[in-house]
C-alpha cells in the first residue's frame, strides 16, 4: 500500500479509559475531546457524550468527584472529568505513535477509534502496543488514500477460513455483531450458533488473524 490510510481499530476490554466504563446497555458514548496542558503535572480534561437510552444514564445516578454533568440536548448528555496524563490508554498509545485520534466511540465490551496512519509498519506497531491495554484489538476497517495511485489492489484469501470460521463470521456479520454499538453480543451469536461463547471467539479470532495477515502483509 502506498499513501496515508485511514484505520479503525476496536479494542475490546480496555484497561485505562476512564470514559468507557461510563457507557451502559443504554447508553453508549459518541463522541471525546480532551484539553491537555504543557504542564505534565497538571490534569487532563476530557469531555465525552452519551447517547441512545430513555432513561437517565447511570453515571448521572452516582456520586464520582471527578465526573460532571455539563450539558444536554436531544438525547445527549456531555460529561466532563478530570485525571492525571499518562495513563497509558488507547488514545494515548496512538499519539504516541504520531497519529490523532480523529473517532472515539465505546459501548459496555469495547471502544472504537479511528485514525491516519502514515504506514502499514506503523500500524503493526500500533496493533501491537494495544494488545497490552485489551483482552482483544481488531482491525474493523483500513481505507487507502485514494488521491495515490496504486495497482497494488488487497485481495483477501478467503480459501484460507474453514468451513466453520466462515459460518461464524457469517453469522457475527448478520447479527450485526461488528456493528458499534452492537446489534448482537459474542453470547448472543454463540447461541444461535449452538455453540459456547469461547469457542464463537476462538473461531473468530482465528479467521480475522487469517484474513489480516493478508491484509497488512499487503504492499
Amino acid at each position: 500500500m502506498s499513501g496515508r490510510m485511514l484505520a479503525e481499530v476496536e479494542v475490546f476490554g480496555p484497561r485505562s479509559c476512564h470514559v468507557q466504563p461510563h457507557a451502559d446497555e443504554e447508553w453508549s458514548v459518541s463522541s471525546v475531546s480532551r484539553s491537555v496542558t504543557s504542564v505534565d503535572a497538571d490534569p487532563v480534561i476530557e469531555e465525552f457524550t452519551l447517547k441512545g437510552g430513555d432513561e437517565p444514564p447511570s453515571v448521572l445516578q452516582t456520586d464520582e468527584l471527578n465526573v460532571d454533568h455539563v450539558f444536554a440536548y436531544e438525547q445527549r448528555h456531555v460529561f466532563q472529568l478530570s485525571r492525571a496524563a499518562g495513563q497509558g490508554c488507547v488514545c494515548e498509545r496512538i499519539e504516541a505513535a504520531g497519529c490523532v485520534v480523529q473517532e472515539f466511540s465505546a459501548d459496555t465490551e469495547s471502544i472504537v477509534v479511528t485514525f491516519l496512519v502514515d504506514d502499514v509498519p506503523t500500524l503493526r506497531e500500533i496493533v501491537d502496543d494495544l494488545q497490552s491495554e485489551g483482552e482483544t484489538v481488531k482491525l474493523r476497517r483500513l481505507l487507502e488514500d485514494t488521491s495515490a495511485e496504486t495497482d497494488r489492489p488487497v485481495v483477501l484469501d478467503r480459501a484460507k477460513l474453514t468451513s466453520r470460521q466462515r459460518e461464524v463470521l457469517t453469522r457475527a456479520h448478520e447479527m450485526g455483531y461488528f456493528e458499534h454499538p452492537r446489534d448482537a453480543t459474542a453470547g448472543d451469536v454463540a447461541d444461535a450458533l449452538d455453540i459456547s461463547t469461547s469457542t464463537f471467539t476462538e473461531h473468530l479470532a482465528a479467521a480475522q488473524r487469517k484474513l489480516l495477515d493478508d491484509l497488512l502483509d499487503s504492499r
